[in-house]
């Protein structure tokens, strides 16, 4: 576990599974999280939009490069 894996994978499951950013704010998800790794800090949405935005701009670029 590390922090930056956290912030990818919840990015992610926003990117593939559609869920808004605002998930992570979600009581049965914060309680999830607590369970299974007391203490874990929780991104707020705004943070999993940059992280969003990140991934997709880093993507892009190998999409265009590789068409």
């Amino acid at each position: 576990y590390t922090p930056a894996k956290h912030r990818a994978a919840i990015a992610m499951c926003c990117c593939v599974s559609k869920r808004p950013f605002n998930m992570v704010r979600d009581p049965h998800y914060v309680e999830e999280i607590q369970l299974l790794r007391p203490g874990t800090a929780i991104p707020s949405p705004a943070t999993v939009s940059r992280d969003v935005n990140q991934i997709y701009q880093v993507g892009s670029k190998h999409v265009k490069k590789y068409f």
